[in-house]
């Protein structure tokens, strides 16, 4: 408390801070101490974050987690003694993720965040604890919201598989849900030109064009998302096949998780488990920068490295985080990743265990040489396919796709694949729920009745005949499955 002001009123900690906790219970009624504070301005190291000098009270968390946690060693120390003060590495900048971790991890007000600085008080909030929207890891995320405004994103809540752990997406990327933009009716096209309509209309207009489709033997085709919820996904795959009678039901894949499951069908314990990725001996990372796709991923292999010395084998085109206290990196050439493999042959079959993360470069046949590979080093090995989306891994489960029912099953006939819906031209319905395919590509049948359900106007919903707003993650309940395979 030597040189730390008296802000709480005016401070964002106000309400959890630890020092003013202490205070609260331990500290002394009244203080011997005259001599004058030491103080410096406020600084602005990036967007995000914010730093009160005269606030610290150099407990060196900050550059901790920034170090040892995030891997990026961004913050340090200036001057000696009373005089310290925390500094960017960069000079008067941070170079780093913008992750939040330090302002998290801060136990006082001295660094702040620049989304939420000056905008509430903890106990004017109504805390949610959810399921972060932005990748594949399922990080619990608490959102503080306002006047039904969300106004914070942290970890306050930490009793997801995260822990303490949140990156830059799971903490500021919330500003979606309350975005302008977002559809408020639906928009259905009259003489060519999308105009709002009531909910009964738009809804009454679909009915009768999909009643009209399949009384007739029409040919439908349906995108689902990799965000929206299981219970969603499931009901989706089931209105599709039971309601209009198609199989051609399909959604926006990554890593290939099929073929993984396929072959390894007949073992168990094969599929890594997020625990699995700081309780195990050794990795092996393919085609994939972990940190940037997988930050809980990253986080968690950083952390077994730290405290059980895991080793780390990595084969990616470029240099990846992890390559800093890689064992062995090794440069991928697409299409050669075997060849690269060979070269870590010996090295992996010397460990006691494995786990073994690929990307979409691995798919198909490629998938089932892998997993050979893994089976002939002679010890065990555990796999994780990485799907890039909230639910990537869950609209596979639950049957998302036109060769499997849920939860794996055999389709009594294989339908059409997304690519294979949006080049067939005799398509007569098509329906896209939470993805946007006509971004990249065109749609081949130019006499679709096409049905589009989403946040924003997509390229894909101005092209459509019917369009219905979607409710986001954040407004609705049910559960999403990460890329481990846990719900």
């Amino acid at each position: 408390l030597a040189n730390h002001p008296l802000d709480c009123p005016v401070c964002d900690k106000g309400g959890e801070c630890e020092l003013q906790d202490m205070a609260f219970r331990y500290g002394a009624g009244e203080s011997r101490f005259t001599e004058t504070k030491m103080h410096v301005d406020e600084q602005q190291w990036s967007p995000v974050v914010f730093y009160d000098g005269p606030r610290c009270i150099l407990c060196f968390r900050c550059i901790r987690v920034c170090e040892e946690g995030m891997g990026v060693g961004a913050l340090g120390t200036i001057n000696r003694g009373a005089m310290s003060l925390i500094a960017p590495n960069g000079g008067d900048h941070l170079n780093c993720d913008e992750c939040g971790m330090c302002i998290d991890i801060c136990p006082v007000g001295a660094l702040t965040s620049g989304a939420y600085r000056y905008q509430t008080r903890p106990w004017e909030m109504e805390h949610t604890g959810t399921i972060c929207t932005h990748c594949g890891d399922g990080c619990k995320t608490t959102l503080g919201a306002r006047n039904e405004v969300i106004v914070r994103g942290n970890n306050r809540d930490r009793s997801g598989i995260n822990g303490e752990f949140l990156c830059i997406k799971g903490r500021y990327a919330f500003d979606f849900n309350d975005h302008p933009d977002r559809l408020q009716t639906p928009l259905l096209r009259v003489n060519g030109k999308l105009e709002p309509v009531s909910w009964s209309k738009a809804l009454g207009a679909v009915a009768a064009k999909f009643s009209e489709i399949k009384a007739r033997g029409g040919k439908f085709g349906i995108i689902g998302s990799n965000q929206t919820t299981n219970e969603e996904n499931f009901y989706l795959q089931k209105f599709a096949r039971q309601g209009l009678g198609t199989n051609n039901i399909d959604h926006h894949r990554t890593g290939d998780v099929v073929t993984l499951v396929d072959a390894l069908s007949g073992t168990t314990g094969s599929l890594a488990t997020m625990q699995d990725m700081y309780d195990r001996k050794a990795f092996l990372i393919i085609g994939s920068d972990l940190a940037v796709e997988h930050p809980l991923l990253s986080f968690q292999i950083r952390a077994s490295f730290r405290h059980h010395a895991a080793h780390i084998y990595t084969v990616t085109a470029s240099p990846v985080r992890e390559n800093d206290y890689a064992v062995r990196s090794v440069a991928l050439v697409q299409g050669k990743e075997f060849e690269a493999l060979e070269e870590l042959r010996g090295a992996l079959a010397a460990e006691p265990e494995l786990v073994i993360l690929f990307g979409d470069s691995v798919k198909g046949d490629a998938v089932r040489q892998l997993v050979a590979f893994g089976q002939s080093l002679g010890i065990a090995v555990k796999y994780c396919a990485l799907v890039d989306y909230s639910n990537s891994r869950g609209a596979i489960d639950m049957g998302l796709v036109p060769e499997l029912g849920p939860g794996y099953a055999a389709s009594n006939a294989a339908g059409l694949t997304a690519p294979e819906m949006l080049a067939a031209s005799d398509l007569d319905a098509f329906w896209v729920i939470g993805e946007n395919p006509l971004e990249a590509d065109q749609l081949a049948s130019k006499s679709a009745f096409v049905v589009v359900q989403d946040l924003f106007l997509t390229e894909t919903a101005k092209a459509a005949d019917v369009v219905l707003p979607s409710a986001s993650a954040y407004e609705k309940n049910g559960t999403v499955t990460n890329v481990c395979g846990e719900v």
